[in-house]
């Protein structure tokens, strides 16, 4: 019973980090990527009328969905 017990416990733990693993293998973007991402995102931000306190925020979050979508790591920041 104890075992069996275990084993329930324990199984989704390894799950859990072999998945993080695969995680962990997602290719880096080049920086030309990423600059080209960033131009686009701007583009974007200006023709949404995002404000200048918000455009960071928005930029990055563009570039990184758009990284995501792509099969690439996030970014934690960018340069505008």
């Amino acid at each position: 019973m104890k075992k069996a017990l275990l084993a329930l416990i324990v199984a989704p733990l390894f799950a859990v980090s072999a998945t993080y693993a695969v995680a962990d293998d997602t290719p880096t973007a080049s920086a030309e990527m990423i600059k080209e991402y960033t131009e686009m995102c701007v583009n974007w931000a200006k023709d949404d009328d995002v404000s200048n306190e918000e455009l960071n925020a928005y930029v990055l979050k563009c570039v990184n969905d758009e990284l995501e979508s792509e099969g690439y790591k996030k970014v934690s920041s960018i340069k505008i």
